[in-house]
Formats: structure tokens, sequence, C-alpha cells
């Protein structure tokens, strides 16, 4: 038993020495491990300290993906209106050659690509304000997330500002360079040139067996010509220059047919009718030509042109056009006759005028019956006025002659009495 115990306490006492050593070896290893803690404290104290300024220097980074995804929506929606106004912008240059050529070649073709411009700008002027106000919320998003190059972000305001003044402006030129206007002074131009070209002047015979029938003023061709063309120029606020080229050239063509009867009597001034009978049975037959021929001529072709515009604004045209025609030299001369010295023979004169007025009252009626022939109507009534009173006026002075003529004795040679 000796033996044994002896064998089994020499077991024991080397696990003893081995638990030892492990022990030992253990301490020190926490020996170490509590040097290097306590080295290790200060800089997890530092690093807690900086740990707020990094989570907050991080935080934009954490929503970045958010941000990005919020940002791609603005654009998106930005994106579409900015690319069709960009699209059409290109267009419009795209119809600079065709506008800038001559009308005349094809004033059909001309016309189609006006209004082809007209559709794009109408679009340009309609969308260009909701293109720049996403690209305002684009930038306003940038800025308020700090994304990309912020020192960019006043330049692009700077740029957006710019496109408000522009549309608060509105004037179309600032979206096409002002080709529109090109392309509508190019239509004036053929308006004039068509009325121009095709203006003659009315066949100045004046026979007395059969009335003066004047032929068509234009071509029916034409008259189409100039109904699409201020079609377009009244749409695009150009009617007030259309009528003053119609008045200009048409009202210049009846003056030069009136002018070729060499109506320089018109303006003669005289104190008696003595003498004067040739020119007042001239004016009757030519205030007759004027009127039913000439002038009711220009009324039809007025009302034919200006069709689509609405009669106040073709008769106020005819009305200049009979203005400038001269149809107040005819008025002036009928009141210079009226004014004239009294005479017995001024009585026939009177009542040859008011009989051609009479028969002529019709015509009056219905081309200066408008309000946009008020100074001839107010003229005409004035005349006729003037023409009665005067005649009546004469009536009333044969009579006390006749009176007096009665008191005196017959002529010596058997004659008629003169009345003085």
């Amino acid at each position: 038993m000796g033996v044994k115990s002896d064998g089994g306490g020499g077991s024991g006492f080397e696990s003893l020495l081995a638990a030892r050593k492990s022990l030992a070896k253990t301490l020190e290893k926490s020996r170490v491990l509590a040097s290097t803690l306590e080295q290790t404290g200060p800089r997890l104290e530092e690093l807690s300290s900086r740990l707020p300024a990094l989570e907050a220097a991080v935080y934009p980074m954490r929503n970045h993906k958010q941000i990005l995804l919020g940002l791609g929506g603005h654009i998106d929606r930005a994106v579409g209106p900015a690319s069709a106004v960009l699209r059409v912008f290109d267009a419009v240059h795209g119809l600079e050659e065709s506008l800038l050529s001559d009308p005349q070649s094809d004033i059909w073709g001309y016309l189609a690509v006006v209004n082809r411009l007209e559709e794009a700008l109408k679009f340009l002027s309609e969308n260009c304000t909701v293109a720049t106000q996403w690209l305002e919320d684009i930038v306003e998003y940038i800025g308020r997330h700090n994304v990309g190059e912020v020192c960019y972000l006043p330049r692009l305001r700077e740029s957006l500002e710019g496109l408000r003044a522009l549309q608060r402006d509105q004037d179309p030129s600032r979206l096409d360079g002002g080709l529109l206007d090109v392309a509508l002074d190019k239509l004036e131009g053929e308006f004039r040139r068509l009325l121009v070209e095709n203006s003659v002047l009315l066949p100045l015979s004046l026979p007395s067996d059969r009335p003066c029938i004047a032929p068509s003023p234009l071509p029916v061709p034409v008259v189409k010509k100039l109904q699409v063309i201020l079609e377009r120029l009244t749409v695009n606020d150009r009617l007030e220059r259309c009528l003053e080229i119609y008045v200009d050239v048409r009202g210049g063509n009846a003056r030069a047919s009136l002018e070729a009867l060499q109506l320089d009597y018109l303006q003669e001034e005289f104190i008696s009718v003595l003498g004067k009978d040739e020119y007042i049975d001239q004016w009757t037959r030519h205030l007759e030509f004027a009127v039913k021929h000439l002038l009711d001529a220009e009324y039809k072709l007025c009302g034919e042109v200006y069709e689509k515009i609405g009669p106040d604004v073709w008769l106020g045209c005819f009305g200049k056009i009979a203005l400038q025609a001269g149809m107040m030299g005819f008025l002036k001369f009928g009141e210079t006759v009226a004014n004239s010295k009294q005479d017995p023979i001024k009585l026939l004169k009177l009542l040859d005028i008011f009989d051609g007025l009479n028969k002529m009252r019709p015509d009056f009626n219905k081309l200066f019956g408008s309000k946009g022939c008020f100074e001839i109507q107010n003229r005409t009534r004035d005349l006729v006025k003037m023409v009665v009173e005067g005649a009546c006026q004469i009536f009333r002075e044969l009579l006390t002659q006749v009176e007096l003529q009665r008191q005196r004795p017959a002529p010596s040679d058997g004659g008629v009495p003169m009345l003085s």
C-alpha cells in the first residue's frame, strides 16, 4: 500500500505544479490585459467624444440613397417638358429657310408653314413655363439637400430668373428670334403685290345709250389668295395694317380712274352759274359713273375680300376708299353751285342737281348708309338741303319779280318781259 500511495502522490504533485504554472501564466496575461485596458481607456474616451461629429458627418451619406431617389423623381418630371420644348424649338429653326423664301412662288405652301410656326410658338408659350417651374424645383431640391456641387447653384438660379423675365415680357419674338414677324411682313408684301398687280383702271367711256358696266375688279383666284392671307394676318393682330394697304391701293386705283375723267372743274370756284352749263351736265354724268359703277364695284369687292371679317370692318374700309376716290369733291361742287349768285338760270341747275341726286338715292343709301360713311352721309344731306332751300328761295323771288313786272308797261318790241 505504501508504494501505491507514493506513486499516486507524485502524480498529484505534478498536477499541482502544472496547475500552478497555468495559473501563473493566466495571472500574467491578466496583468498584461489589465495594463492594455488601462492604456486603451483614454483612447476609447477620445473616440467616444468624436462620435457625435462623425455621426453628423456620416448622416447625409446614410440618407444619400433616399435623397438621390427623390432627386430622380424631380429630374424625370422636368426632363419630359424640357425635352419637348427643345425638340419644338429645333423644329422652329427648321422652318426658317422656308419662311425666309418668297411667298409669291407658292402662297399656299408658305401659309401652311406659317401655320406650323404658329402652332409651335403656341406650344412653346404654354410649356416653357411648366419646364421652367420643374427646373426650379430641381434647383431648390439640390440646394435644400446639399446634393452635388453647390457652387453651381447661384448660376443655375440666375439662368432660371432670366427665363422667368423673358416669360413675363410676353414677347412672342423671344421664342423664335422674330421669325414670325419676318414671315408676316412677307405676307403683307404679298398682299400688297396681289392688289397692285391686279388692280386696273375702270373703262372711262360714258355712252349715253346704255349704262357703263364695270368688269370684275379682281380675278376670283386673286380674291381667294387675299382672303387666306388676310386670315393669317388677322390672327396675328395685323388687320389694321391690311386695311391700310387695301385702302391705299384700291382707293388710289379708284381715284386714278376718276382723274382720267378730267375732273379739275370740281375744284373751280365761281360766283355765278352763267356759262357753267357744261360743268353741271358733266357733274351729273360723272357722279353717276362714280357711284353706280366705280364705287359700286369697290363696295362689292370689299364685301368679298373681307367677308369672313364682318360687315362693320369692310363697310368702314369702303368708306375710306370712297373718300380717297374723291367723293367729297363731287359734293363740294354741288355746294358751290348752291352757294352761287341767285339767278333764274340757277333754278334750272339746282333742279338738275336735285334730279340727279334723287335718281341715285337708292345707290347712295346702299353704298353710304353705314356708319363707316358718316362723312359722306352728312355732306350729302347738307347738299340736298342747300339745293332744296336754294330752289325754294328762287321760286319766292320769281313770284316777287312777276308781281313787279305787272306794274311795268309791256316791252315796246312786243317781246317777253325779262326778269331781273
